[in-house]
């Protein structure tokens, strides 16, 4: 009869230390790789799309439409689309040929101007415009923001994995991709919207070549970590194989495979809470598994620096999505931040409160104004017809709606004293025409007319808006009829 072969148990228990510590490592590792990725990346898709959002809404609507027109109506006046895929060949230099011009137009170079200077401010790779078109799979570039290789207007993309936006969302959430060409890259995009209506999609490419390096490297210290702990904790298991070095490897080996099943954004105590008091090998073993775990937490305080960092950068953006709601010219909220202020009234007409009215001012005389002393005069009289404005309504707030057209949502003081107040604004208008000592552009001249929500003929904030705009109109004619008798 064969014997089979002897294998000791020393031999035993070495390999299956050996197996062990080769497990702790591979979970160790694959913790911190989790967590470095998983806050990494969330932090980058936020970022990415914070900003995307509020670069978006510091664009014009009116200049995007007109540039996004002007290349759309060369594409779909060609008769075969060459995509970006045949970059340099006769047929897609051809194809471009039809969007000459595109560049020198000033509303694509203060675009461009405006994409760089958010580029700079948030230390993004790159800003631009695209419009998609589902149907045919084609993203058309409308401006590149990017300093180097920049894609000319009418440059499609054509692709069938690309980012798209979604039948009822606009908004294309971040994604992050691995590419050849670019690398790590998180990119995303949000709708310009001009009349309730998609004009174009804001885009935002953030670079990660970098941070993923830094993250690779966490990986590459901690498994030569774990290699040198693992070839410690082979030559100590050779001499220690009774009971009393089982049982503290069953220990350690618990303690590894809980590690990762605790929060996994936090710095980790498992090790450190163990206690082995053996004063032998194992317990060198243990103490080389704290001194692992807390170089594991210190690289996840650096994670954790990096996740402030980011902070700091979503604040900004905060910040630009709050100058985004203020008119530039005279400091009021401007047409933005009114038509949010119209949600929070439909809301609350859902929730039963209606109490509440919309005035409407519109300046005389701008554009004579304008043609006769100058832009910067005209600008004058919308400052002084602003600053009226609020001193008469001081208890509601005040929005710039058009060049020459505020308008004022009546509540409580306000609303129920509000043929006092239009009074006290008519007669404050006409003592400034009156004086003499005013500059013609400071004698300034408007039409006010209002509405209040009547529960028994309105059902939405937009009738108020007419039956107040339509009151305006007619005491502009008033004013009109008045001055020809």
């Amino acid at each position: 009869m064969n014997k089979e072969k002897f294998i000791s148990l020393r031999v035993k228990i070495s390999l299956g230390v050996i197996l062990i510590c080769f497990l702790i490592g591979m979970l160790a590792i694959y913790s911190v790789f989790t967590i470095a990725s998983n806050i990494i990346d969330k932090e980058y898709m936020d970022k990415a799309e914070q900003i995307s959002e509020a670069v978006a809404n510091t664009l014009d609507p009116d200049d995007v439409k007109e540039l996004t027109d002007a290349v759309m109506e060369r594409y779909y006046g060609v008769d075969e689309v060459v995509p970006s895929t045949e970059w340099g060949s006769e047929a897609w230099n051809a194809y471009m040929s039809n969007y000459d011009g595109i560049e020198e137009l000033p509303v694509f170079k203060k675009l461009i101007a405006h994409f760089q200077k958010y580029q700079d401010i948030f230390h993004v790779d790159c800003i631009y415009l695209t419009v998609y078109r589902k149907s045919v799979v084609h993203a058309i570039y409308i401006a590149d923001g990017a300093y180097e290789d920049a894609c000319p207007p009418g440059v499609v993309d054509s692709f069938e994995d690309g980012l798209w936006p979604g039948d009822s969302d606009p908004v294309i959430p971040a994604t992050i991709t691995n590419e050849d060409v670019y690398g790590w890259l998180v990119s995303t995009a949000y709708p310009v919207m001009k009349d309730g209506e998609v004009v174009s999609h804001l885009c935002v490419d953030i670079s990660m070549n970098e941070i993923k390096a830094k993250e690779q490297g966490y990986v590459v210290t901690a498994t030569i970590v774990m290699l040198a702990l693992t070839l410690i904790v082979l030559l100590l298991s050779i001499l220690y194989f009774n009971r009393n070095v089982i049982e503290p490897v069953r220990n350690l080996s618990e303690t590894a495979k809980n590690y990762c099943s605790e929060n996994n954004d936090v710095v980790h105590h498992a090790f450190e809470k163990l206690q082995i008091d053996t004063n032998d090998e194992i317990a060198e073993l243990l103490y080389s598994m704290k001194q692992m775990e807390t170089d594991m937490n210190s690289n996840i305080n650096s994670l954790i620096d990096t996740k402030v960092a980011l902070k700091q950068t979503e604040e900004k953006a905060n910040t630009m999505q709050a100058l985004a709601e203020k008119d530039s010219l005279t400091g009021v909220r401007n047409k933005t931040a009114y038509d949010y202020e119209v949600t929070v009234l439909e809301k609350d007409l859902s929730d039963g409160f209606n109490e509440f009215g919309l005035a409407m001012i519109d300046l005389n005389f701008l554009k004579r104004t304008n043609d006769t002393y100058g832009h910067e005069k005209g600008n004058i009289s919308i400052r002084r017809l602003c600053m009226l404005v609020c001193e008469i309504f001081e208890h509601s707030p005040v929005f710039r709606i058009g060049g020459d057209e505020f308008i004022v949502i009546l509540k409580f003081r306000d609303y129920r004293n509000v043929d006092r107040l239009i009074e006290d604004f008519n007669a404050r208008l006409e003592a400034l025409q009156t004086d003499d000592t005013l500059n013609p552009w400071e004698q300034i001249s408007a039409a006010i007319g209002y509405a209040k929500f009547d529960k028994t003929a309105d059902s939405t904030v937009e009738d108020v808006f007419k039956k107040a705009d339509q009151a305006m109109y007619e005491r502009k004619e008033a004013m009109k009829a008045r001055r020809t008798d």
